[in-house]
């Protein structure tokens, strides 16, 4: 079933986290929670990946992965998105500009993870990311030093806002980027699908995205 593209109305704030989503889980729902809150944002969406044209074993098709996704989303300010698959679009500079044209008006986030921004500036386009919308960080406590000293903070240090202000990070004109701690759970894509393996015997695909080539640079580590 194709579902219609989720609804924003023009100044809303619009978190976007991306990822494979193979599968989602309970982590993806507690830090898309602590985005909603420590970033004041109106809306949150995942934004499920179609997959890497380029490797031979990718994640499980995207229509199971969207069912699953949209099964599992459980907040009224949350929806789950093929949104990269209707636009045709590989890397996330592509799907910022995709969504901006076809949102005029919204404010969009740009969700990470602290592994993230460490090698943030292997992606594709990097600086065009955070030059066009205000980009948020999430990470366990003791995540800050590689992130911290990675070249896209120590560029772009002038643009970063501090933790206690995160909530005017959406209000904020890009460039502008925010670290904020938040509790993690020890769960994960990668970890549900080798116990699944371990059960079934079966060899359980879910290739993550890797260095921006097809939009995120590896998985969060709250899941992908």
């Amino acid at each position: 079933m194709r579902h219609a593209l989720p609804h924003a109305r023009p100044g809303q704030v619009i978190g976007l986290l991306g990822g494979s989503f193979d599968p989602p889980h309970e982590g993806h729902l507690h830090i898309s929670r602590e985005a909603l809150k420590r970033f004041a944002l109106d809306r949150l969406w995942w934004l499920v990946s179609p997959g890497n044209p380029l490797k031979r074993q990718g994640p499980a098709p995207l229509v199971a992965r969207m069912a699953a996704a949209r099964a599992m989303v459980d907040h009224p300010r949350m929806a789950a998105t093929d949104f990269e698959a209707r636009a045709g679009t590989r890397y996330t500079a592509e799907t910022l500009a995709a969504l901006m044209a076809a949102y005029p008006g919204v404010r969009f986030v740009w969700l990470m993870g602290a592994d993230n921004l460490a090698q943030f500036h292997h992606w594709q386009d990097w600086r065009s990311i955070i030059e066009t919308v205000p980009v948020g960080v999430l990470a366990r406590p003791g995540q800050r030093i590689s992130a911290r000293m990675s070249p896209a903070a120590r560029i772009y240090g002038h643009a970063r806002i501090a933790g206690r202000d995160a909530r005017a990070l959406g209000r904020a004109d890009a460039p502008a980027w925010c670290f904020v701690n938040v509790p993690m759970m020890d769960i994960s894509s990668t970890h549900l699908r080798a116990r699944v393996a371990a059960q079934t015997g079966e060899n359980v695909s879910g290739a993550e995205r890797n260095a921006d080539c097809t939009g995120r640079a590896a998985s969060v580590k709250f899941g992908s």
